[in-house]
């Protein structure tokens, strides 16, 4: 039996899987956060170890026979931290594997969170990727492997298209209509009714507050899909705007490679799987210059954690092949 693990490393949270030789997810597991820029290194390292004990706990065949790991971390773009999370777990594993009395080799890869999302949504490691989540960005993979990007620069130099910058200026939008710039729009009542304010100034309070997190202004964008999905003007005006503009992302992103224009484009992220406005929108103002007909997107697609193992399995296989 051969078994290959993956890692969805992030920010507020890390999910991990493990696959066997056909595919079938046969463990999973979960844990907070994972990326060294959104939590001490240390602490990074720490709860993922703590994570790959939880997951190789279920069966410890499936530790001795792990074939490969594959980390997509997201934030992790110079190959000195590649490095540094590489060497962690794969002294874990050959310290895992020796004490169970195996001696076998476990090859590990750390990768960006794009490539495992394209293996998830697409089936290869190569392609177009659209992730509109708390933060957006665009990512372009080439067959030969080399990656390129465009926005996610985070939420105060970018994330265009983002839950964030949704959630942002749905609150704006709120104070906007209480001063009269806005029409009466549904966003205030929800918006009231989600953090238990009875009146709308009491918002400015609120959200300057310590504990008032960038997580807490992207949840907002939830209330956005619910209003537009009502009909609320101010609502969809928000989403289809931020839709363009991380379109515009796109639009860059393709312009970069001329494998780009005919390559496959796998959406993905929170915002795409819950706003039909903003996944319409957003495919809509691509059609200039990209094919729609390429976008995938797939509401059962696998978790990337499963993408990421089979990303190992098929690094695992290139590699007994060459």
């Amino acid at each position: 039996m051969r078994v290959y693990a993956g890692i969805d490393g992030g920010g507020t949270k890390t999910d991990a899987a493990i696959i066997s030789e056909h595919g079938d997810i046969l463990a999973v597991a979960s844990g907070s956060a994972t990326n060294p820029h959104s939590v001490p290194p240390q602490e990074a390292i720490t709860e993922l170890l703590r994570i790959l004990d939880l997951l190789f706990s279920s069966r410890m065949d499936y530790l001795s026979h792990c074939e490969s790991i594959c980390l997509g971390m997201s934030g992790i773009a110079e190959d000195k931290e590649r490095e540094w999370i590489t060497t962690h777990v794969h002294d874990y594993m050959i310290k895992k594997k020796n004490s169970a009395g195996n001696s076998s080799t476990c090859a590990v890869w750390v990768v960006t969170e794009g490539e495992i999302a394209l293996m998830a949504a697409l089936g290869q490691p190569h392609g177009l990727l659209a992730i509109s989540g708390t933060g957006s960005i665009i990512y372009g993979i080439t067959p030969e492997g080399k990656v390129h990007r465009t926005g996610g620069w985070g939420h105060l130099l970018g994330d265009e298209g983002s839950g964030y910058r949704i959630g942002q200026r749905t609150l704006q939008a709120v104070m906007q209509s209480h001063d009269g710039m806005l029409p009466p729009t549904v966003l205030t009542s929800l918006v009231q009714h989600e953090l238990h304010i009875r009146h709308v100034p009491d918002l400015k309070h609120l959200v300057y507050q310590p504990d008032w997190t960038k997580s807490s202004t992207a949840s907002m964008a939830r209330l956005t899909i619910e209003a537009a999905s009502a009909g609320d003007k101010t609502a969809s005006a928000i989403l289809m705007d931020e839709a363009r503009q991380l379109a515009n992302t796109a639009q860059a992103l393709i312009r970069q490679c001329v494998s780009f224009y005919t390559a496959p484009m796998a959406l993905s992220g929170s915002i795409f799987r819950h706003s039909a406005l903003f996944r319409d929108t957003f495919v809509q103002q691509l059609h200039d210059i990209y094919d729609s007909q390429q976008v995938v997107y797939l509401e059962d697609a696998p978790a990337p954690a499963v993408g990421a193992a089979q990303l190992a399995r098929h690094k695992r296989h290139l590699a007994e092949s060459s």
